[in-house]
């Protein structure tokens, strides 16, 4: 083999390398930013309804401890509405009462 032809395996096998460790760089690098998910600050965000979720919950429990006692039970009234008020509303369970 002659001088020139050593260089150029030597170049070759060098740019191709340096591609397969870019390559494998870049897919540890872009992969560990996927484990980390879009916020890197590590401090738990709280769900966008948490406060309507727990407004539902307390409205079960509240209801689920009368389920039981036949003295306060809710009978069915055609002519009753007041259900009506007892419906959670955005305005309830947002900071500010705003929608978003």
């Amino acid at each position: 083999m002659s001088t020139a032809t050593k260089l150029a395996d030597l170049a070759h096998k060098t740019v191709v390398t340096t591609a397969f460790g870019y390559f494998i760089y870049q897919g540890i690098n872009l992969g560990g930013m996927m484990l980390a998910g879009p916020d890197n600050n590590k401090t738990p965000r709280e769900h966008p309804q948490a406060g309507f979720i727990q407004m539902l919950r307390d409205k079960y429990a509240e209801e689920y401890a009368k389920y039981f006692d036949t003295g306060s039970r809710d009978w069915y009234d055609k002519d009753d509405d007041s259900y009506l008020k007892k419906l959670p509303r955005p305005q309830d369970y947002q900071p500010g009462g705003k929608r978003n």
